[in-house]
């Protein structure tokens, strides 16, 4: 998939249509299409972290994830820590690594908005 196609309307494809992980050079150029996500040093999945208004916020905000990912068909790790960090990890569990559908649901993660703590 071309990185002009990858936005929030983009809808994930079956894993199994998919044949393999990306590259990690295709991996780290897809990293330009999101902000605030990291990616593992062995490029087979992206992370991202933030710190929420509190464990309400924290909360909803995951679930909303949750909501996404049914829809899309593509499911996250997703933690909370300290009542109010979360964490989002996204792989291709089926693949082993990194696929254009992570990058999808980093891009529809990125669309929902979240209430941040104004303290660091």
């Amino acid at each position: 998939m071309e990185m002009s196609e990858i936005n929030p309307e983009s809808k994930c494809v079956p894993c199994e249509g998919i044949g393999a992980a990306l590259s990690i050079e295709e991996a780290k150029e897809k990293m330009k299409l999101v902000k605030g996500w990291s990616i593992s040093d062995d490029s087979t999945s992206i992370t991202k972290k933030l710190k929420l208004k509190n464990f309400v916020s924290a909360l909803d905000y995951i679930n909303r994830i949750g909501q996404v990912a049914e829809g899309q068909g593509h499911h996250p790790d997703l933690h909370i820590t300290g009542y109010q960090h979360v964490q989002i990890d996204l792989m291709t569990h089926a693949l082993g690594g990194l696929t254009d559908n992570d990058f999808i649901m980093a891009v529809c993660i990125d669309a929902i908005p979240v209430e941040l703590s104004k303290k660091p």
